[in-house]
């Protein structure tokens, strides 16, 4: 073809058509641009569907991790519920609302004492803020959704509440009041001792036990309220990301 091309070249010189090449010259030129923008667009468009491409596996990862968060938040709501229950099995108790039962009791003191601690799995979220892939979602508020809701839930605000009322306050109160009675003793170790045993008309009037029990009420209550919400921006996002899904 490019020999084709410069016989007839050769031929308009030659033959002193001057004007024929230059109009042929031009016309060359044009095909030459016409080509280069040809490849240009194909190239703009290998590009742009391999960009696709790696959107949706991010969006498709970034699916995977927040189900698997939606369904930690389902189970730390529910610990949180069963939390704000063991509460009010303690006071109820204590004040003698109830009869006691010290099976009730130690199982609500150990719920009572435990830690929710979310995590969010950002595996895909921390990979795409590294490497910048985070850019390749081009929905500006799916976009927007997804740093705001990860942003939120590595601060984890009421969970580390949680930490620091059971260390700084629920932790001391229990060792002093509670551990070193007869029964919980001897549960314990198996040991009998010369211990006193639990006294519930001292735990009703102790402020320092009634004030953490309390407290801890509130934070569970916090919790749920906080896993809820999370909960529900989770499925926001899944909804987002399956609606984009459809699109490519």
């Amino acid at each position: 073809m490019i020999q084709f091309f410069r016989k007839i070249r050769h031929s308009l010189v030659s033959e002193n058509k001057f004007r024929k090449y230059l109009l042929y010259a031009i016309g060359e030129i044009i095909l030459v641009v016409i080509g280069i923008l040809i490849a240009l667009q194909i190239n703009n468009w290998n590009d742009y569907r391999k960009e696709r491409q790696s959107e949706q596996l991010i969006l498709r990862n970034f699916k995977k991790n927040l189900k698997t968060d939606a369904q930690l938040l389902q189970q730390f709501h529910e610990s949180a519920d069963k939390g704000i229950k063991a509460v009010d099995t303690i006071l109820l108790m204590v004040n003698s609302h109830i009869d006691f039962n010290y099976m009730s009791f130690a199982t609500s003191i150990e719920r009572v004492l435990s830690n929710n601690y979310f995590q969010t799995t950002s595996t895909t979220f921390d990979q795409s803020i590294s490497t910048g892939n985070i850019d390749l979602i081009q929905d500006d508020s799916l976009r927007f959704e997804i740093l705001n809701y990860y942003k939120l839930s590595k601060l984890n605000f009421e969970d580390n509440r949680m930490l620091e009322t059971n260390q700084n306050h629920v932790f001391p109160t229990l060792f002093s009041l509670i551990i070193p009675t007869k029964s919980v003793s001897y549960s314990l170790t198996g040991i009998e001792t010369t211990l006193p045993e639990l006294d519930l008309g001292e735990l009703a009037t102790n402020q320092a036990f009634n004030t953490w029990v309390i407290f801890k009420k509130s934070a569970f209550q916090r919790q749920a309220e906080n896993y809820s919400y999370m909960g529900d921006n989770v499925n926001t996002l899944i909804g987002m990301i399956d609606s984009q899904l459809k699109k490519e």
